[in-house]
């Protein structure tokens, strides 16, 4: 075990370090982070809506009307469906951030270059309206929203840096001549993503948003979404977090975007009164990291129960805390879990094994399918599986999954105890020792 972490700290952690700043990483998982707010909120204002309860359903139409539900879901619909718009402004925001250009310029470039690739539709109302198409404006246009903006930003920057731009006399001020620097790189990125639109308009495909989606976003999305792909991502997050590397925010950036749409898809069948079609989403990984990374609430409750050594005990009590909302810094480090080759054994096992039985729980109809609801990851366990599945099965699910994690932990954690108990009872002794000579 001591040269497999040997190995991880070696290799892998310098090329994690560096996959955790690369620019075009950092910018899409700063742009999504930047936009959550917005997503919990509308999600809230979702779970208002269509709370399953009918009791709760007939006090509010009673109360505000029959049509309450769906004037509660307009912000939430606000968000979801145009998306992709703000993303490509947030992630070239982001990238243009990294390089100390003008952010607003790039953002606004970013979503001008969006909607040129994205073809307006004619509505046949009163003459005609055109309109953006709102399927590729929601979270179905992600891939070319994210990839877009960051190539047109790099495109952008490069121009600039080339010097391509209109230089100003002496004595403008610096926000107008910002403004006519960025004319002529701008210019040149729309008439580019110009000739890509009217390429693709000439292919069966009719739009990039279309050839993405099929050739690159669909495959990718079942494979990530897949039973292997959870699999993956939670082992991804903890063997990172094996030689300190605070993987969540890094992975769950990568495959938010294939998350994304599954929830869309859930979130719709639900409106409809539908079952949701897909099990893996964000939601179904929040109810596996009970307590943090490593589903590490379990080890807390195994250690309030069973640990005996003062030294474990004492961590126990205060990571307890704040393992209920998620955060297990103090019992990753305390403990510590983070390169111990007893307790990284069953770190990484646990979620594995908790993917497992909670994908085969959904699967055959046990567990209800989370909804699609976004929650704040600090939303304690047993709470948070209600809400994101909107049925009691969720509660039950977590509970389960909490004492299966305990059971595993519990082997491992006893290994740990008996030996800070005996280096415990040996310096009580040397204690006693020392005194004693005094004497």
């Amino acid at each position: 075990m001591n040269n497999v972490l040997g190995f991880l700290e070696a290799k892998l952690m310098p090329l994690a370090a560096k996959a955790a700043q690369q620019r075009h990483l950092c910018a899409i998982r700063g742009a999504y982070v930047s936009f959550m707010p917005f997503i919990i909120v509308g999600s809230i204002l979702l779970v208002i809506s269509s709370f399953p309860n009918q009791p709760y359903q007939l006090f509010m139409s009673r109360t505000f009307g029959d049509n309450w539900s769906s004037i509660v879901e307009i912000p939430f619909s606000a968000v979801f469906s145009t998306m992709s718009l703000f993303i490509s402004f947030l992630v070239a925001f982001r990238l243009a951030e990294h390089y100390g250009e003008d952010r607003i310029s790039c953002g606004i470039l970013a979503l001008v270059c969006f909607l040129i690739l994205t073809p307006f539709i004619k509505v046949a109302d009163n003459g005609g309206i055109t309109v953006v198409p709102i399927e590729w404006i929601g979270t179905k246009g992600l891939f070319v929203a994210m990839i877009g903006s960051l190539l047109w930003t790099e495109l952008f920057c490069w121009l600039k840096r080339k010097k391509l731009v209109i230089k100003m006399p002496e004595g403008v001020p610096p926000a107008v001549q910002e403004s006519f620097a960025a004319l002529i790189p701008a210019l040149i990125v729309m008439i580019i993503v110009l000739a890509i639109r009217i390429s693709f308009d000439n292919t069966h495909y009719r739009t990039i948003h279309q050839f993405i989606y099929e050739v690159v976003a669909t495959p990718v999305r079942h494979y990530g979404t897949s039973y292997f792909g959870a699999l993956m991502t939670v082992f991804s997050i903890t063997i990172l977090w094996s030689v300190g590397i605070n993987s969540g925010s890094m992975i769950n950036g990568i495959i938010r975007p294939l998350w994304m749409e599954n929830q869309t898809d859930n979130i719709a069948a639900i409106q409809a009164g539908a079952m949701p079609p897909h099990i893996i989403t964000e939601q179904f990984f929040d109810m596996i990291w009970m307590g943090g990374a490593g589903a590490t609430l379990s080890l807390v409750l195994a250690m309030l129960i069973f640990a005996r050594s003062k030294n474990m005990r004492e961590v126990a009590r205060l990571g307890a805390g704040a393992s209920i909302f998620n955060i297990n810094e103090p019992i990753l480090f305390g403990l510590p879990v983070i390169m111990n080759p007893i307790m990284l054994i069953p770190f990484n096992l646990v979620p594995l094994v908790l993917v497992t039985v909670q994908y085969v729980a959904m699967k055959v109809g046990i567990v209800a399918v989370t909804t699609g609801v976004f929650i704040p990851w600090t939303l304690p366990p047993v709470i948070s599986g209600f809400i994101v599945t909107g049925h009691l099965s969720g509660c039950l699910m977590q509970i389960v999954n909490l004492l299966i994690g305990a059971m595993i932990y519990l082997p491992f954690m006893r290994i740990l105890d008996k030996q800070y108990r005996a280096a415990e009872i040996q310096s009580h002794h040397d204690a006693a020792n020392a005194l004693a000579k005094q004497e």
